[in-house]
């Protein structure tokens, strides 16, 4: 498992979490993730675009039903999502970090028992500060651990981890390796963001080609700025 530190991270700090991702990774090689409440998976599919269109409204309403049920995973995305104003919920930070206590607990002895949408979200908690001090380092080692079951959400947070330099050298060539993940899957944010490196070379040798391709897809899912860059090359939307 490659787990990179920060050149101002502290090394005992790193040498901590990466013990505690070693110790981790044993436990999930031995667990059997419990299955999602199936609403809960099916928000997520719609909010990232995996089931061919992004729809934040159908999203929120299948979250909503979900979280009713006091799922603690289901409950950890309304405060996700409360967080910064996700899938049409307005950005409400104390609200987000009243509800992500009330459950933390519970997802974090999840993550530990090799849940990897659990996993994600004690990323998210990290990395946001969400009934736990924010700490980007530790964020990051729970988004890989998420990331080794093809959790595509996790693929697509280390990607912007490495492109901002969060918790990690700034690597373009990386943040293009885990978007490249996150977008065969389906991801419409990343499909854009992997589209942007190709058109500059960054990170990636310079492709018009793959740049439209990526453009393509994650504006038939429904992104806005793949749209908009589309428009702004003269190349028409292809049909759904």
């Amino acid at each position: 498992m490659l787990i990179t530190r920060s050149r101002k991270a502290p090394w005992n700090k790193t040498l901590r979490n990466i013990t505690t991702a070693l110790a981790l990774s044993t436990v999930i090689a031995c667990a059997s993730a419990e299955p999602l409440d199936p609403q809960l998976e099916e928000s997520i599919r719609w909010y990232t675009g995996e089931t061919g269109t992004v729809d934040d409204a159908r999203a929120r309403s299948l979250l909503e039903r979900a979280a009713s049920d006091n799922d603690p995973l289901s409950r950890m995305w309304v405060a996700r999502v409360y967080s910064t104003g996700r899938m049409t919920f307005p950005a409400d930070k104390e609200q987000a970090i009243h509800i992500a206590a009330t459950v933390i607990a519970q997802v974090e002895a999840l993550a530990q028992a090799g849940n990897a949408e659990a996993m994600f979200l004690m990323g998210t908690a990290y990395a946001e500060g969400l009934a736990k001090t924010q700490d980007p380092i530790t964020a990051l080692t729970w988004y890989r651990l998420a990331a080794q079951q093809q959790h595509v959400l996790a693929q697509h947070n280390i990607g912007n981890a490495y492109s901002s330099g969060t918790g990690v050298e700034a690597s373009n060539e990386m943040a293009a390796y885990w978007w490249q993940l996150a977008a065969q899957q389906g991801d419409a944010v990343v499909q854009y963001r992997l589209a942007q490196l190709y058109e500059q070379g960054r990170g990636v040798p310079e492709d018009m080609s793959l740049a439209l391709l990526w453009y393509q897809d994650s504006a038939r899912r429904g992104n806005a700025n793949a749209k908009q860059a589309l428009a702004r090359l003269g190349v028409a939307q292809s049909a759904p």
